[in-house]
């Protein structure tokens, strides 16, 4: 377990001799500290909140024994790219990656942008690699002058500068200071312009280091959000009806409450804030015992119907729905020419796609914990959460403290990497540590998790499509069923807008961005006819309330556009690869890389080219791969599709 200090101090405090000691940790070695949470940034002093970040000490801290401290805004959801940041600073200063040590990520330094894993490095490592290229640069003038050499004539090896017959470290060239130096318009973001160091002579960058999280993973050490411990902090749960039902109705607003029914839990007690109800207790099992067995009377609303004929009931639905009309998206150079260039096709297969719902099930339940404290007016949240810059803002209109006060340190979640209804478990420590004075600890019950988390959609796909005699996608007619996403965060909604505790949230929600209309043009030649009527249910009208999970909508267009693809080759006794390749564009950026990414598949499954011996066979039915989740009481049947040929 990782015990934050309740003191905040500030960083002059643990500024001492040739650089900085961190005062009430006991390990800075290397890169093992990062795993372990054993940083500074736990102990940032208010002033710390919203720091310069053109300023070299907002992302680098020396260490007395030659080490640096790198914060950086990026989370790690399985990229690595804290690992990756470690090696850029490790380069443009000239010294070993095992002298990196990883500060957890706070807010203020995720302001570059976004939160996805995935464009930490390209995107948004330009400030980081500026401060180090600066910091740099002021450690050799500060050696030139000690040493009594020009700067031309120093070298840099792992932190230690030489020159004139002299050697001297970084952390003794700083003398108890801090750099105290702002970087001029980024002017090193850029690798080889301005004083960054040219990609020629890169070290670091470019090899194999060890990931820094994967050692402590392995050995079940690591820190997740899980296993943070705050001192004096409360263990709380929230009471809710359990099952999915209060998904598409509001269930989950109580009528009555008995408090008696956990009198004899020893100093658990309910917290009622509007209609949104928790128990807390100083001991985990305790609140536990006690979410379980306090008596509820909660609103009865129709639940979710039976999971019986549920492609039948979507498709229903979606045919009678009048608060989502239907809607037609065209495209290709001859959009009006579906229904013709179907006919005119040499070729044509139809099918039925089914994608049932799927859900994110992380081993680790979401947690959060806040501290909120008015008399001093500050917020920290510590949490697992994707993108940090917007959370502030949130935690702000929850408590009513200015955003520059709320603080918020990333942690890892226990297999999982975003996504999901995560925000509303830390809203619901915020609320509760404001209400209570002192710090509270949230962690969804396993049936929390299945119940309240939002499902990736359901979708039914009807296609047809049209080949030319010699293999060319002429037209595609696409129907699609399935409904809109739509954020509803129910958290606020039982909150409401008169509580004091932000604006709540209104229901029904309005339904978000992410269609069902199905994205085969984002991948193949788009100069054919095509046509989607997108069809969606009413947004509660008895399904599960949806939100993307990671690509919106992608796993469900895509097993149906690849499994139509597939047919429409055998139709035309083309390899499936060869069929690909004849309508995928080249010529473009994103045609050229699908084109690559098919040629490495194939050659390292070492594919060999297969032609059917006959245009038709008789339907079937295959299964598709979706995320597991037995949650839900309404589970719809195994993805599938049925098709047929002409």
């Amino acid at each position: 377990m990782t015990e934050m200090l309740n003191k905040e101090f500030s960083r002059k405090s643990f500024v001492k001799g040739g650089g900085a000691l961190i005062v009430g940790y006991s390990a800075l070695a290397g890169t093992a500290s990062a795993a372990n949470g054993l940083t500074p940034m736990g102990q940032r002093g208010p002033q710390d909140y919203l720091p310069n970040l053109n300023s070299i000490d907002s992302w680098i801290t020396l260490t007395s024994d030659n080490k640096v401290i790198v914060t950086h805004g990026e989370t790690e959801q399985g990229h690595g790219t804290p690992t990756g940041i470690l090696m850029l600073v490790a380069e443009e200063m000239d010294m070993g990656f095992d002298q990196m040590v990883y500060s957890p990520p706070e807010t203020w330094l995720n302001a570059t942008g976004g939160g996805s894993g995935s464009g930490g490095i390209s995107s948004r490592s330009t400030q980081i690699r500026a401060a180090a290229a600066t910091a740099k640069n002021v450690l050799l003038g500060l050696a030139s002058t000690q040493l009594g050499a020009p700067v031309s004539q120093l070298t840099v090896t792992r932190g230690v500068v030489s020159g004139n017959g002299k050697t001297v470290k970084y952390s003794d060239l700083l003398g108890g200071k801090m750099f105290n130096t702002v970087m001029t318009a980024q002017t090193s973001a850029t690798p080889g312009q301005g004083i960054a160091k040219p990609v020629a002579q890169y070290k670091v960058v470019g090899t194999s280091q060890p990931r820094i999280d994967i050692p402590d993973k392995v050995a079940g050490k690591y820190t997740y959000i899980q296993n943070v411990i705050i001192p004096g902090m409360l263990h709380a749960r929230s009471v809710r009806p359990r099952g999915a039902g209060a998904n598409t109705s509001q269930n989950h607003f109580p009528v009555s409450i008995d408090e008696n029914s956990i009198k004899h839990i020893p100093e658990a007690k309910v917290v009622r804030i509007a209609d949104f109800i928790a128990v807390v207790a100083p001991k985990e099992y305790d609140a536990i015992q006690a979410a379980a067995q306090l008596k509820v009377v909660w609103k009865s609303d129709p639940k979710l119907p039976g999971s019986g004929n549920f492609w039948g009931w979507l498709r229903k639905a979606g045919d009678t729905n009048t608060q989502n009309p239907a809607r037609y998206t065209t495209g290709g150079t001859a959009a009006d020419g579906v229904e013709s260039g179907l006919a005119g096709a040499a070729k044509t297969v139809s099918a039925t796609y089914m994608y049932q719902y799927n859900s994110f099930m992380p081993i680790g339940p979401h947690c959060a914990i806040a501290d909120v404290n008015m008399q001093t007016q500050r917020a920290t949240v510590w949490l697992a959460q994707q993108a940090l810059n917007g959370l502030p803002n949130n935690i702000a209109g929850l408590t009513g403290l200015p955003a520059a006060n709320c603080r918020v340190i990333f942690h890892e979640g226990a297999s999982s990497f975003g996504g999901g209804q995560s925000a509303e478990v830390y809203e619901q420590a915020v609320i509760l540590s404001k209400a209570l004075g002192k710090p509270v600890r949230v962690q969804w019950m396993r049936w929390d998790q299945h119940g309240w988390d939002h499902a990736g959609v359901a979708n039914m796909f009807d296609v047809k499509m049209g080949v030319n005699a010699s293999g060319k996608i002429v037209a595609a007619d696409w129907q699609s069923y399935g409904q809109a996403q739509s954020n509803l965060d129910t958290t606020k909604e039982l909150l409401g807008p008169n509580s004091g505790y932000g604006s709540g949230a209104s229901w029904p929600a309005t339904p978000g961005s992410g269609g069902v209309a199905p994205t085969d043009a984002a991948v193949y030649n788009t100069n054919y006819a095509r046509r989607v009527l997108a069809k969606t249910q009413p947004l509660y009208g008895g399904a599960f309330r949806c939100n993307f999970l990671r690509a919106p909508n992608a796993p469900q267009q895509y097993f149906a556009s690849e499994q139509i693809v597939d047919e429409a080759a055998y139709a035309v006794k083309m390899d499936p690869v060869a069929f690909r390749r004849l309508n995928i564009d080249g010529s473009n950026v994103a045609g050229a890389r699908w084109l690559a990414a098919m040629d490495a598949a194939t050659q390292a499954a070492g594919w060999k080219p297969k032609v059917p011996p006959r245009a038709s066979r008789r339907a079937t039915s295959r299964s598709a791969a979706a995320s597991a989740s037995a949650s839900s009481p309404a589970r719809s049947p195994a993805s599938s599709r049925t098709s047929r040929s002409t």
